[in-house]
């Protein structure tokens, strides 16, 4: 790239920006607000925020979300350091909090941990509309917990946030993606159907059919769909402990008002569920993005990192899609919105009285605009008109030798004079 070339963002790797710079999808109010309200509602559900690195050593994720994955095989940013360590940016959300768990000895504490997060995650694939190299990620987690209620209660926080934002079109998705324990004799059932049809299977098929043939299953790739719709299916191989937990996943669901459908196909794209796996998705999308949000169960994931055998259930949920499915219904969960206030300046000797008078008010919380540059008087209030401020504060002239200001409310077309301190009581 030449030096006078203009540098831009990476394809796939957005900027966020305020309303009138960007799409009304993706600006900048919407992403904070809706960042407020899932932190509000997950924290009354009794979550407590975490932050990882965005960094990692490759070797977690190659641990946790499987060699033969995507993520892993195909979709991972790595790149060694001066040190010649293998690094990834951060591919999805849980490994990491369960290495932060499990470093910091988190699950010897003697009750549940129940952590929530917002952050960016990275894959190197194919941009398309709901689908991004760099994306950011709602996301909680349960440890230490085992009782199918957990798993409804994840399942249940995450549908109940988009029916709280407004959304509807839902659809949650469940399934058993059985345990280390029932899953080897299904995977030589699966393993006996899908070498039957290898030669009809993709590349990528082909290539999981010996080293995971579960893997095959969450193919996107069309050449395998009607094989995979024929294959056997793991939830008719259960064994007694993960039928009672699906039963009571069931149960609890219903308990708590929470509509599903059993889809047995649904296996997710990691290779550490056990037990249940579920999404949710919005059918006032389109095609591939209509999975708005998904998770399930991983209690052997700490184990495999070297810690103790730690239950642990949650799901991710990606901003931009999120956004847009409010998109599709006709919802906007922040408008723009003009200041409060415009504090106007009649002559430039009092431009940085006015200034003062500006900090004042924002310093007490209201939102108040201010012209950097000198203005008249008139194309200052014009401005301030224009912007949609519901109060112009006058400074300058007689009043201000005074010791007052004039505050016009534009909206009813009044005036009054008044002293600087009785500003903030009318303006709050």
């Amino acid at each position: 790239m030449s030096r006078k070339e203009p540098l831009q963002a990476i394809r796939g790797m957005d900027d966020v920006l305020p309303v009138g710079f960007s799409s009304p999808v993706y600006d900048s109010a919407s992403w904070v607000e809706l960042r407020r309200r899932y932190a509000e509602w997950v924290e009354a559900h009794g979550y407590r925020y975490i932050e990882t690195p965005v960094v990692e050593y490759t070797e977690l994720f190659r641990r946790t979300a499987g060699e033969t994955s995507d993520i892993v095989s195909k979709e991972m940013y790595t790149f060694e350091d001066a040190g010649g360590r293998s690094l990834s940016l951060r591919p999805e959300g849980s490994a990491s909090v369960c290495r932060a768990v499990l470093e910091h000895g988190l699950a010897a504490s003697g009750t549940g941990l129940k952590f929530y997060y917002v952050a960016p995650m990275f894959r190197a694939e194919r941009p398309q509309r709901g689908r991004y190299r760099q994306h950011t990620q709602l996301g909680l987690e349960i440890f230490k917990e085992t009782d199918p209620t957990a798993d409804a209660e994840v399942i249940a926080v995450l549908h109940g946030f988009f029916r709280r934002i407004g959304l509807d079109q839902l659809t949650v998705h469940i399934n058993s993606v059985g345990s280390p324990a029932c899953r080897p004799a299904y995977r030589e059932t699966l393993l006996a159907y899908l070498r039957t049809h290898a030669d009809r299977l993709s590349e990528d098929s082909q290539r999981r059919l010996e080293t995971n043939p579960m893997r095959v299953l969450d193919s996107k790739d069309p050449r395998d769909a009607d094989i995979v719709a024929g294959a056997p299916v793991m939830i008719d191989h259960l064994d007694d402990e993960c039928r009672a937990h699906f039963d009571g996943l069931q149960a609890a669901l219903r308990a708590v008002g929470v509509p599903f459908t059993i889809n047995p196909r649904l296996v997710r794209g990691l290779d550490y569920y056990a037990k249940t796996a579920f999404e949710v998705t919005c059918e006032s999308l389109d095609g591939a993005i209509k999975v708005i949000g998904g998770g399930g169960r991983y209690d052997g994931l700490i184990e495999q990192l070297g810690g103790p055998a730690t239950p642990a259930v949650g799901f991710g949920s990606g901003i931009e899609r999120v956004l847009l499915a409010l998109e599709s219904q006709g919802i906007r969960l922040a408008e723009p919105r003009a200041p409060r206030a415009a504090v106007l300046y009649l002559d430039d000797s009092a431009r940085t009285d006015a200034f003062a008078l500006a900090m004042r008010l924002r310093a007490a919380g209201i939102e108040t605009d201010y012209s950097y540059k000198p203005r008249g008087f008139s194309k200052q209030l014009q401005a301030a008109a224009k912007a949609g401020v519901r109060f112009a504060i006058l400074v300058g002239g007689d009043e201000w030798a005074r010791g007052e200001v004039v505050l016009k409310d534009l909206r009813e077309r009044t005036q009054d004079a008044l002293h600087p301190d009785a500003l903030i009581p009318r303006l709050t």
